[in-house]
């Protein structure tokens, strides 16, 4: 059970490590990331109160970006847990989909295989 509740931290992890790649000072959440996903696992609370530094950077961010009316929508920590779980859920439901699309066309059958399909098949039809 406790697991779970690490998830959306090791998404935060590879998140963080596919953007700090291309941005270096994004590199910096990658550790505080990890330690909270490990404290997280084994049932303690982060001590780096990494939630409160994504929240905090997030609203900032807007700030700098003159979104005034959205920071001040997300500067309650509600607001943005609410949103941040709902963005969670959508998320896991298109990415299901999305890897049942693709398991279906790849193993199962196929768009392209019906010679009277009237969908989109992409690559040659001959």
């Amino acid at each position: 059970m406790v697991f779970f509740l690490c998830i959306p931290c090791l998404t935060l992890i590879l998140y963080f490590l596919i953007v700090s790649l291309f941005v270096p000072r994004y590199r910096i959440y990658i550790k505080d990331a990890w330690r909270c996903f490990i404290d997280k696992l084994r049932g303690r609370k982060c001590p780096v109160s990494f939630d409160k530094k994504m929240h905090q950077a997030f609203v900032m961010w807007l700030t700098r970006k003159n979104k005034v009316g959205m920071a001040r929508f997300f500067n309650n920590k509600r607001n943005f847990d609410i949103t941040l779980g709902i963005v969670l859920i959508v998320f896991t439901i298109a990415s299901t989909w999305l890897f049942w699309l693709l398991i279906k066309f790849l193993f199962i059958k196929s768009p392209c295989d019906n010679a009277t399909n009237t969908g989109i098949c992409l690559g040659n039809s001959a």
